[in-house]
């Protein structure tokens, strides 16, 4: 059962981080285009910073990736406590 527990706080875990990390990333990226437009009103034609945002949507897929490794491993200790509930009865 400590086992089970252990690979639940995991799957919580990995969650919450790639939650945080989506967080982030979005904010980033609505800060970049919400600089965009405040410098719009200037003669000059506005630059996007390819790189931050770029950079941001890597974020984006990385805080995917966590998300779903974290379901698989709650997944995983869900069918592990099942399995040793079958065995215990």
């Amino acid at each position: 059962m400590n086992i089970s527990a252990n690979l639940f706080s995991a799957g919580l875990s990995a969650l919450n981080t790639s939650q945080k990390q989506l967080n982030n990333a979005a904010h980033a990226i609505a800060q970049s285009n919400h600089n965009l437009s405040s410098t719009a009103a200037t003669p000059a034609m506005p630059t996007l910073d390819i790189a931050n945002i770029t950079e941001q949507l890597m974020q984006l897929e990385q805080a995917k990736q966590m998300s779903e490794l974290g379901a698989r491993v709650l997944s995983t200790a869900e069918e592990s406590l099942g399995t040793l509930i079958d065995i215990q009865a």
